[in-house]
């Protein structure tokens, strides 16, 4: 996959990051997607993907660990739209995790945090991360990652 090196002038940044933030994703995902937008006939909408990834996570039985690929719309999403707009899966995957991630990191998914073993560190199935809807009453002692 090639690489951008871009810069760009702090008051265009800040104009970005507020779309961005209104579509849930990062500056780098946003920019991807304006671009796909202008280049590709069916860009891959990241923001869409995300939203419908943290409704099913919020919908998870309370304090059951769960992964992404647990989600029913993940592969779905993944693989049936990723083709569609021209993008290896794996990519897609990866950009949605890590987006998903970061919302989780920031608290904006509800009452879903990642999960943590007894020694406190995070949770990890074969290097994937685990996550759990956890009620709030019983978050008060969760460190958010």
């Amino acid at each position: 996959m090639a690489r951008i090196n871009l810069s760009i002038d702090d008051d265009l940044f800040r104009a970005l990051q507020n779309d961005a933030n209104i579509h849930n994703c990062t500056v780098n995902v946003y920019l991807i997607t304006i671009l796909e937008k202008l280049y590709k006939q069916i860009p891959f909408d990241y923001a869409k993907a995300l939203t419908t990834l943290e409704q099913e996570a919020q919908s998870q039985p309370a304090n059951q660990e769960f992964t992404l690929v647990d989600l029913p719309s993940f592969t779905e999403i993944s693989v049936a739209q990723a083709e569609n707009a021209n993008l290896k899966p794996s990519i897609v995957r990866a950009r949605l995790g890590k987006m998903f991630n970061a919302r989780v990191k920031e608290g904006k998914v509800g009452t879903v945090k990642r999960s943590r073993n007894l020694k406190g560190e995070l949770k990890f199935v074969s290097r994937t991360a685990v996550y759990v809807n956890r009620p709030e009453k019983e978050n008060q002692n969760d460190e958010e990652v």
